[in-house]
Parts: structure tokens; C-alpha cells; sequence
């Protein structure tokens, strides 16, 4: 409440109330339309509300408090103006009890997790303005805010990441295989766990690959626009190429590249886009290298009829199951 204004005691304990609920999100749709009222009715209130609703400015004013008590003096005028007076001053050292406790409660991140569809592509803006794209049957884990420090996130699947420029706060992407760290570019991880390779594509920027080796020992590799990172997670070991990595973000305009690819590596990636099963009978047609794209937005019977040309009596397409005998 601004300073130049009275508010009766009775008011000043419902809008602590309603303060208090809303920082533990507690808050029921009657009292959130108290509180919305009352922060209509000054500039001052609102300014308020989003203070208070800020993690770092609420522990500042924990500091200065603790640093008013310490040294054996109230809290300045200055220092708590309106609300903020009765907070810090009026109440006391309850005050420094009810700042800590909703300190604790704003470090509660609440986790939020995006999962890709069969035959989908799913989209999402995390709190820090960066853009993930996930590709079908992939998953991302985020918090519902970051911290200053630092930005984690966790992968399954595929994913395309714009990573919004955050100096000084790192973003760092976890992955079954390895991590990537970045402070703002382009790039695609490809990272299943029933694949026992996984891929990071560089489109643009700079980025740290970090793993364990087969001893254990943390390794961190730095990589650069058109590097692809070819990680083996049965040797713990990194490949990093020169490639045309942008075909490994193309799956975003509705076309799967695939360049020196073996037969049951493309096969897999369209038995996992279409929800097919994977039946592998031949060991040597299987490992058949071979280049080319295929439109995602083709039926699955005209893909497997394609290669059931190429590979005449070797590519059976039976119900929901694709054969490679």
C-alpha cells in the first residue's frame, strides 16, 4: 500500500492474508478476485504485488532486515515503505520468520514436462524465452522458472533448441548420453535410449558437449556451427565431424535426411514416428547403407512400399509390424 495512504487494521490483515496465499498459491477464485480488486486500485498496489511476487527482491529485503537486526536498528523508512513497514517493522521478528518462509516456498520450482506425440511435432517457449521444438515420441522436463544462475533442462528423444542469450547463466541440456551447455544458439540432440548412439548438431553458435568416459572421467569437448557430435554410449566415446547438420533439423519442415545411414537406423526412425514395431531378421540387409529423404507427411504404406522396391522380398510390412528378413 502506498505510503500516503491509511488502510484500517482489519483491511491491512486481509490483504496480508491474501498475500501470503498467493505467494503458496493458494489462493481460491474468490480470493483471487479480492486481490486482483485491490491491486486495481492504486499503481502503487501493483507495484507492490509484483515485488513481492519476485523471488530476488523478496530475499533482498530478507537481507536488509536481518542486516536492520543485526545491527541493533529498526529498518530505515527507505528500506520499508508501506506494506513493506508492516512487514518489517510493524510485525517484527515475525516478519523475518514470514520473509523466510516464503523464501523457502518460492524455492519450491515447480517442474513441467512437454511430451511429443506419435505423427506430431510439439512446441513449447521455456521461462527464458528460448524455443524447443520435439520431435514425435520426445520429452522435455523444465522448471517453471529458472534461476539466475543457471537454466536445466532435461531431453528424451529429439529435440531443436533456439536458446534465448542469457550471459553469465548457462543452459544446459541432460540427455541419457551426455550434456550440452550453451549460452545462446542453435541445435538439435538426438538422444533415445533404445539407440545406442546418440547425435548433437550444431546449426549455429557455440556449444560444450560434457560426458563420462568408459573410466568415468568428466570430459568436456567444445563444438561449433556445422560440428556433429557422434557420441557411442557402449564405449563412452565422441566423434566430433564436420556435416551438413542443418538436414538434422529439417524433420521441422516435415522431411526426415538421411545421409550414409544404415537400412535398420532409417527403419527405426520411421517405426518410432508411425508407432510401428521393428522386427530384425537379417543381419546383412540391416547394416545396407543408404542416402536419401523421406516426406513425413506420406502415409506409412508409401514409405515402406519404397523401399520394398529397392529391396525386393527383404522389407515385409505386416499390420502394425515392419520385417527385415
Amino acid at each position: 500500500m502506498p505510503s500516503g495512504n491509511r488502510m484500517d487494521k482489519t483491511r491491512e490483515e486481509k490483504v496480508k492474508e491474501l498475500l501470503v496465499l498467493h505467494l503458496l498459491k493458494e489462493l481460491s477464485q474468490e480470493q483471487a478476485g479480492e486481490l486482483d480488486s485491490w491491486r486495481k486500485e492504486s499503481p502503487e498496489n501493483e507495484d507492490l504485488f509484483k515485488r513481492i511476487s519476485d523471488p530476488d527482491y523478496l530475499e533482498k529485503r530478507h537481507k536488509d532486515y536481518l542486516e536492520a537486526v543485526s545491527s541493533g536498528k529498526k529498518t530505515s523508512e527507505r528500506k520499508a515503505g508501506g506494506l513493506w513497514r508492516w512487514f518489517l517493522v510493524t510485525a517484527g521478528a515475525a516478519a523475518a520468520v514470514f520473509l523466510a518462509v516464503m523464501l523457502v516456498q518460492l524455492s519450491k520450482v515447480k517442474m513441467l514436462t512437454l511430451h511429443a506425440p506419435q505423427k506430431g511435432i510439439a512446441s513449447v517457449v521455456l521461462p527464458d524465452g528460448t524455443n524447443v521444438w520435439l520431435k514425435s515420441s520426445s520429452t522435455i522436463t523444465y522448471p517453471e522458472r529458472f534461476s539466475k544462475d543457471s537454466r536445466d533442462v532435461s531431453l528424451s528423444g529429439e529435440g531443436y533448441f533456439e536458446v534465448a542469450r542469457q550471459e553469465g547463466c548457462p543452459f544446459v541440456v541432460s540427455c541419457d548420453a551426455f550434456s550440452i551447455k550453451v549460452l545462446g544458439t542453435k541445435f538439435d540432440i538426438k538422444s533415445y535410449r533404445d539407440e545406442n548412439q546418440a547425435l548433437a548438431a550444431v546449426i549455429d553458435g557455440e556449444v560444450s558437449i560434457i560426458y563420462a568416459d568408459s573410466t568415468g572421467v568428466e570430459k568436456e569437448e567444445s563444438m561449433v556451427g556445422g560440428d556433429l557430435s557422434i557420441f557411442d554410449k557402449t564405449s563412452r566415446s565422441n566423434t566430433v565431424v564436420k556435416s551438413n547438420t542443418s538436414i538434422y533439423s529439417s524433420w521441422l519442415g516435415g522431411v526426415y535426411y538421411f545421409e550414409s545411414e544404415t537400412l535398420e537406423s532409417i527403419l527405426r526412425e520411421v517405426c518410432r514416428y508411425y508407432g510401428y514395431n521393428l522386427i530384425l531378421a537379417d543381419s546383412v540387409v540391416k547394416d545396407k547403407v543408404l542416402s536419401g529423404r523421406l516426406k513425413m507427411e506420406d502415409s506409412p504404406q508409401a514409405i515402406i512400399e519404397a523401399f520394398q522396391e529397392f529391396l525386393p522380398g527383404h522389407v515385409i510390412f505386416e499390420s502394425d509390424t515392419i520385417i527385415i528378413q
